[in-house]
């Protein structure tokens, strides 16, 4: 080999290493870069993926807790609900009992009058006062229409309630202490018919008025009677505890 032959030989692998080195020394800066770039985001990367992950199942568990509650608070409720209608339906039976409210319903509506049937020129007071309409005639009848099955009853609007009372003073008949002027209108809310019989018992309470003529019987589908509007205080009477 001559030895131009060798310089150039020489030449090429120098020229060869040299670019062999920039090859690689490109691949070095290649592989750092990589190295130095996206892979090192991976960390925080999984932090935030973690965070979020630990975020979410926080929440789903606030989640369901809340609808526990939510739950509890609607079973709450609705039992509340249920006691509070028990309550105010066993107050609405006792008002009813009571007498406080105003009520309707079927029955009868019996009209007491003085008799028609007594001498215009009879002047006797014993003759008399047995053709009038007297307290113990309210009392009679109204007792006979509670016995028969009456659940309300009021004379002139004046409700019977426990403490009622029928008395008379002088010339005057009194419920309720209220002065009542005839006809005596007796409203009973029951069953008329069974009310009707009961007053057309033979030797009742009623028997003798039918005679005279100073009662009258009507059945009514639908009779109001007012509510007791005097006082329910007690002043002695107080419960036992």
């Amino acid at each position: 080999m001559s030895g131009k032959s060798k310089t150039w030989y020489f030449q090429l692998s120098l020229l060869c290493f040299i670019l062999g080195l920039l090859v690689a020394l490109s691949l070095k800066t290649q592989r750092q870069a990589v190295d130095e770039g996206v892979p090192q985001r991976w960390p925080a990367l999984r932090d935030e993926f973690v965070r979020v992950k630990r975020e979410n199942e926080t929440l789903q568990k606030d989640a369901a807790e809340y609808k526990q509650r939510y739950e509890t608070m609607a079973k709450n409720q609705a039992a509340g609900l249920s006691s509070t209608k028990g309550l105010r339906d066993s107050l609405d039976e006792a008002k009813l009992l009571a007498g406080t409210v105003k009520v309707t319903g079927k029955g009868i509506v019996v009209t007491l009058t003085d008799s028609p049937k007594l001498d215009p020129n009879e002047d006797r007071p014993d003759v008399t006062e047995n053709y009038m309409v007297h307290d113990s005639d309210i009392s009679n009848v109204v007792n006979e229409l509670f016995a028969a099955g009456a659940e309300a009853i009021a004379v002139n609007d004046q409700r019977f309630i426990a403490s009622t009372s029928v008395r008379c003073v002088g010339p005057a008949i009194m419920v309720n202490s209220k002065e009542l002027a005839p006809p005596y209108i007796i409203k009973a809310i029951g069953d008329p018919k069974v009310m009707e019989e009961a007053l057309h018992l033979p030797m009742g309470v009623a028997d003798g008025l039918l005679l005279l003529d100073m009662i009258k019987i009507e059945k009514k589908s639908d009779i109001e009677i007012p509510a007791y509007n005097g006082s329910t205080h007690y002043n002695y009477a107080k419960k036992k505890e």
